[in-house]
């Protein structure tokens, strides 16, 4: 079924459930939404960029977007909410070598592209075959664990990794509802059971143009992206949560079983251009997660234990032998057997609108733990996008004044790749003109880091200035 036909059905189910709903409990549905604004432009010249070119002032990322939620109650028992997002942006500004917008709202072929999409959608029943058991049925974004935004336990919504790349603070690490049952059994207290079934794969979206985009991460001429699952299997992903609340701790445990949701390299034949073959590979995710307080100091902290598919990975080089052409192929294992990723931070509230939030992390949500065969075959290392697991210090210091009508951002991200580091600083500016009125701006500068031995260090030349605006209702 088509977005608009699932989007009109879900919409209609919204406005007709009421309607029909006994007296008792019935409410809505209640609409609330934003209209927002936002537009950057390049701060510098870089002709000859690796991902990007362009000069001083030109726009890099533009967007109008209008989101309307609606939610409300059947009865005392049953509830449902829907989210729709509207698009519009001009596409005739925008190199084809750039990626204006997520690849699910697809490209910009024309001067003026506008869609609306169903971004959640769901109708959740309380105490479902039994006292204590929520059911949740449709699109929806299921978070877990404790971290801000960076989790490594958070395996149920794929990032968009799209968005990502247009450095849009709002957007940054953003991960999209999927479709799946939500079952939640409260037996007491604190205490929690959670099983999720996802009925599908999940898949990042990626940037517009993403096959040239893994030709320069990976300096390929052809690229192939194979999905990871034949079309007979059951194309599905599960996962279960414990959590509690002891000795004043939040505390959890997760197993995921699913897909990885972006792309990774798998085989690579060399010749003039170089070819190479992209693959979703499943895994298993044990994850742990803690949270609480101490002194006035929020903590937290999660761990990730994951066990990937076996992949087999190939390298096919071509070969000269007493003027006789061929071919030489060589295979291993693409991954480690397993590897961990881990996240700590903590924040804290200074008084008179100063607030400061860090966090370190081992291991982004693209990177993986390769083989040595596979590093050696396809020269994969830290440093790079899909690369091996490195480290990184996120920060942000935020002071609100003025009765809250000013709010100043100081945000960091240093990366650290055994003795090299890049950084980025992200400074942003709101202002609240009107009650649900603000008028934002800020900045995207990679300040330092080696352009070619560093991710973020490649950024170094796309320094972006961004403003825009938000209206709340």
């Amino acid at each position: 079924m088509k977005k608009s036909a699932v989007g009109a059905l879900l919409l209609s189910l919204a406005l007709v459930l009421p309607a029909l709903a006994e007296p008792d409990g019935a409410e809505g549905p209640v609409f609330s939404g934003r209209i927002r604004l936002f537009s950057s432009v390049y701060a510098a010249d870089n002709p000859d960029g690796r991902f990007f070119s362009h000069e001083a002032g030109q726009f890099a990322f533009r967007r109008a977007e209008i989101r309307l939620n609606l939610a409300g109650r059947v009865n005392d028992r049953v509830s449902y909410g829907a989210r729709f997002d509207a698009f519009s942006y001009p596409g005739d500004l925008l190199q084809s070598s750039q990626f204006p917008e997520s690849a699910f709202l697809g490209s910009p072929a024309s001067s003026e592209h506008f869609e609306l999409s169903l971004y959640e959608g769901w109708v959740k029943v309380d105490d479902f075959l039994l006292k204590n058991l929520d059911l949740t049925v449709g699109k929806q974004r299921i978070a877990w664990g404790t971290a801000d935004k960076i989790g490594v336990v958070d395996n149920l919504n794929p990032i968009d990794f799209a968005n990502f790349l247009s450095f849009d603070p709002d957007y940054f690490f953003e991960r999209r509802p999927q479709t799946g049952i939500n079952l939640e059994y409260f037996p007491g207290g604190s205490f929690k059971i959670q099983f999720v079934w996802l009925l599908q794969n999940q898949v990042s979206p990626l940037p517009y143009g993403y096959t040239a985009l893994a030709g320069k991460f990976f300096s390929l001429g052809d690229v192939v992206v194979e999905k990871a699952w034949d079309d007979t299997a059951v194309q599905s992903a599960w996962g279960s949560r414990i959590s509690a609340r002891v000795l004043g701790l939040d505390l959890g445990a997760s197993y995921y079983r699913g897909n990885l949701s972006l792309p990774y390299l798998k085989s690579y034949a060399a010749g003039l251009s170089g070819s190479g073959v992209f693959y979703y590979p499943k895994a298993g995710i044990w994850g742990l997660d803690l949270a609480g307080e101490l002194g006035g100091v929020g903590f937290w902290a999660e761990a990730a234990y994951v066990v990937p598919e076996a992949v087999q990975g190939s390298l096919t080089v071509p070969m000269i032998v007493d003027g006789t052409a061929f071919t030489y192929q060589t295979r291993f294992s693409l991954f480690e057997d397993s590897y961990w990723k881990f996240v700590a931070g903590a924040d804290y509230n200074f008084g008179g609108g100063v607030s400061i939030n860090v966090q370190y992390l081992h291991g982004f949500f693209d990177e993986v733990d390769y083989s040595d065969a596979a590093q050696a075959a396809f020269g994969l290392r830290t440093g790079m996008f899909f690369g091996e697991p490195e480290d990184y210090v996120l920060g942000r210091l935020e002071w609100k004044f003025a009765r809250d009508t000013v709010r100043l951002k100081a945000g960091g991200l240093l990366e650290i790749v055994g003795g090299r580091t890049a950084l980025a600083l992200m400074p942003e500016a709101e202002l609240r003109i009107a009650d649900a009125f603000n008028l934002v701006a800020g900045a995207f500068a990679v300040v330092s880091g080696d352009r070619d031995l560093t991710k973020f260090g490649a950024f170094r030349d796309d320094g972006q200035v961004y403003f825009g605006f938000k209206l709340d209702f």
